[in-house]
């Protein structure tokens, strides 16, 4: 079990969001109500669990009624992955407000989430902050 108490079932998966600062880097307080709505927002974070089919392939058949209640398969499409494509401990990209945010058991904020909604693995530099220091007004270069 880790440390968010939820083991996801299915195709879903838990990711624990990055943190919003508190504080830019040039020193600004963003105020609690903007910092609530950007983590809402956030789409980065770390690959806390798996579910235990999440990243398989699917097989959806589409049938047609031929009459006399006989019915007949048309189409057949697979869909799903190659293969698993980010394990537990990668650091993650997700669709924006995507998924269930919900407090662990551990008391941080972590998100339940579709395997689908995992859009890409990132690097540690890679910044989704939303909050940039600026140049002071009338600074030159």
């Amino acid at each position: 079990m880790n440390e968010s108490g939820m083991s996801p079932c299915g195709d879903r998966v838990v990711v624990l969001p990055d943190a919003v600062e508190k504080v830019t880097k040039g020193g600004i307080i963003i105020p609690e109500k903007d910092a609530e709505k950007h983590q809402l927002a956030q789409v980065s974070g770390v690959l806390v669990a798996v579910g235990p089919d999440a990243w398989q392939h699917t097989t959806t058949t589409i049938e047609r009624n031929m009459g006399n209640g006989k019915w007949k398969p048309v189409e057949r499409k697979v869909s799903g992955y190659s293969g698993p494509f980010a394990q537990v401990g990668d650091r993650v990209c997700f669709a924006r407000y995507n998924g269930l945010p919900f407090d662990g058991e551990d008391g941080k904020q972590y998100r339940l989430l579709n395997d689908e909604d995992i859009t890409a693995t990132i690097t540690e530099t890679v910044d989704f902050t939303q909050f940039k220091s600026r140049e002071p007004l009338g600074a030159q270069a």
